[in-house]
């Protein structure tokens, strides 16, 4: 990677953002204050940020309330060359499509209110009607009356208990609609009580809405107007749905395309936060890949008509996708462009989920190729199981490569697709070593396992002697598994120049880590007598001389974590065999009960301990792997990207 500077003429903006973003190669950063021109100023963007803010969220709101799906954009005549014009153009048009569907929602709200009002009053009718009582009975004389309106929720509460007073008891109040700031409420009394009730109710600060009045008496007929008043309102009601659906129809190619060019517009103001300007000009600072730089200047030189220039900056060291960091710490870190096979990405994301690999170190995913599926396969080595991960895994894949949407949850699941098929061929092959078919022998002619860690294992008579063999190697793969991640640390401080610390560090480590193993071995393979070692005191010699090299190198805490980590990291790796033998015994558990326990038992293996596995896989690289040699401290290539490459000059 090469930082570069970028001066551009101001009214060539939009055109060198264009190509920029078409390009994905520009990494923008920040200029720092003492890194500005003298002459120049920082770039006042804040406040086109804010506005491009507001307006994409206005543009957000709008396409959820008229539901704008999946269409094409209208192919706006937009002032794209202009972020001043661009973002002006945008918040009027917004504005105007946003009068419209407001006058749409005050007429549902008010619909709304009005059914439910309408509703309320219609059950209270039939309660009439059905105990043979008029509306004349009630209120004494003439009619009842009602009084509708609105007013805030905490207000609803006294203004209750105040009508219940006045009315002496003779109340029915409701609430018809809640909102965030407002509360509709319907109250029905006698008429006698209806001017004080509208000075308490106005005196609360109620806003009043039209009364329910010309009512027969007859509860029957009262509530048959109201019931078709009802059904008008319905149709009122399915107009104004039918209006929202013709709106969202006309306007959303138009919201569409705003939409995208308000994602275009904040992207720029973005850009622009981090850079400087004169009168005439405006800087960028950005990593751009050396082999491009070339290519870079001289098209971003068409795209403006020669008004922007690539200037790279000057630093201790060229930067290239594999090489070292900077060799001062005065120099700026680059984004890591991480360049691996377009299959890995679901493991290279594994590795990005811990942290980001920096220049000075070496990015494990290349090896995860073969450990990560190696070790899931150990622990779930199954031919039947496998090759239904297989076939699970290239659905995914056909899923993922139509780019056919599913459920939040799945999308995961189709990110990963070719982890899948990864850890299906890890478990089909280590299958085939384990003579292991959904919990059976393989009924292949000719065919024998070349070793079951669980043969004789569940007899009457158990023979553990494979399982012992599992174990050990199990124990050795974790101890080859361990040094490689020193060798790579060692590597890695190697290719940095830093020779001493390679040799008091990894070196050392991988020295007395091999002594500890052999030391260990000897005293198991005496029968745990601590005195074989002392028949041979060059073995404790050979264990202890490298602690004191680390510790003189590194410190006291290197020692310690080194000595501690011999044994309890390699042990750690004996889950693999655990969980290996417990595939076995759920499923030889479950056979018992016919055909029905062994397809829920490899149900079960299939679900529950695939992804238990698939953690504890997951687990021995993160802990016991990466903290050998992997810190993960550098930060992501991000390029600077707009949507919409029609914008893009020629």
């Amino acid at each position: 990677m090469q930082q570069v500077s970028i001066i551009v003429a101001k009214d060539q903006l939009p055109n060198l953002l264009g190509y920029a973003g078409s390009k994905r190669l520009f990494h923008l950063t920040e200029i720092e204050d003492n890194g500005i021109p003298e002459g120049a100023k920082r770039y006042e963007a804040l406040e086109l940020q804010a506005k491009s803010s507001t307006i994409r969220s206005r543009l957000t709101i709008l396409t959820t309330a008229l539901n704008v799906s999946e269409v094409t954009f209208e192919n706006l005549d937009a002032p794209v060359n202009n972020i001043e014009a661009l973002t002006r153009f945008l918040d009027e048009e917004t504005g105007k499509l946003e009068h419209s569907v407001r006058e749409l929602e005050s007429a549902e709200g008010k619909l709304q209110t009005e059914k439910e009002q309408a509703s309320e009053l219609s059950r209270f009718l039939s309660g009439l009607e059905n105990v043979g009582v008029s509306l004349d009975a009630i209120a004494g004389r003439g009619f009842l009356t009602s009084l509708v309106g609105e007013v805030g929720p905490e207000t609803i509460p006294t203004l209750q208990k105040d009508l219940d007073r006045i009315t002496q008891g003779n109340l029915i109040f409701a609430i018809t609609n809640t909102s965030e700031e407002t509360q509709t409420f319907l109250a029905i009394f006698p008429a006698a009580f209806q001017g004080e009730a509208k000075q308490v109710t106005t005196a609360l600060g109620a806003k009043l809405g039209p009364p329910w009045t010309g009512l027969p008496s007859d509860p029957k007929r009262a509530k048959e107007t109201i019931d078709l008043q009802l059904a008008n309102l319905e149709k009122e009601s399915k107009n104004l749905e039918e209006t929202r659906a013709r709106i969202a129809k006309e306007n959303g190619p138009r919201i569409k395309a705003l939409a995208i060019l308000s994602e275009i517009l904040e992207a720029r103001t973005k850009a622009l936060g981090g850079t400087s300007s004169t009168e005439s000009t405006v800087l960028f600072q950005a990593w751009i890949p050396t082999t491009q730089i070339k290519s870079v200047a001289e098209d971003l030189s068409k795209a403006t008509s020669g008004l922007a220039s690539v200037f790279a900056e000057e630093t201790n060291s060229r930067l290239h996708h594999s090489s070292e960091e900077p060799s001062s710490s005065r120099d700026p870190q680059p984004p890591t462009l991480v360049k691996t096979p377009g299959w890995t990405r679901p493991l290279q994301s594994i590795v990005d989920n811990f942290g980001i690999p920096s220049y000075s170190e070496t990015n494990p995913t290349p090896f995860m190729i073969l450990t990560f599926p190696l070790i899931y396969g150990l622990m779930f080595g199954d031919i039947g199981e496998g090759l239904l991960f297989l076939a699970f895994g290239f659905f995914l894949l056909y899923v993922k490569r139509r780019k056919i949407k599913v459920f939040e949850i799945g999308q995961i699941f189709v990110n990963g697709a070719e982890l899948v098929i990864m850890l299906g061929i890890g478990a089909t092959i280590f299958g085939f070593v384990f003579g292991d078919l959904f919990g059976f022998d393989p009924p292949i002619p000719g065919y024998h396992a070349i070793f079951s860690p669980t043969a004789g294992a569940f007899d009457k008579i158990p023979n553990t002697t494979n399982l012992i063999l599992y174990m050990e190697f199990v124990l050795f793969f974790g101890v080859a598994h361990y040094l490689s991640g020193l060798g790579i640390s060692a590597y890695n401080k190697v290719r940095n120049r830093e020779y001493r610390h390679a040799f008091l560090g990894p070196i050392s480590w991988i020295w007395f880590y091999s002594m500890f193993i052999y030391a260990a071995v000897l005293v198991v393979t005496s029968g745990f007598k601590f005195s074989v070692l002392l028949a041979n005191p060059l073995v404790p010699v050979l264990v202890f001389v490298p602690l004191g090299l680390m510790g003189y190198g590194e410190g006291g805490l290197h020692v310690m974590e080194a000595f501690i980590g011999a044994g309890s990291n390699t042990l750690s790796y004996l889950r693999i065999w655990a969980l290996n033998l417990a595939d076995f015994a759920v499923k030889f558990a479950f056979a018992s009960f016919g055909i029905g326990g062994i397809i829920a038992g490899n149900a079960l293996v299939m679900i529950l301990e695939g992804l238990i596995v698939f953690v504890q896989t997951l687990r021995l690289h993160w802990v016991e792997w990466f903290s050998k040699f992997y810190e993960g401290t550098g930060h992501a290539f991000a390029p600077y990207q707009e949507p919409m490459s029609w914008i893009v000059p020629n």
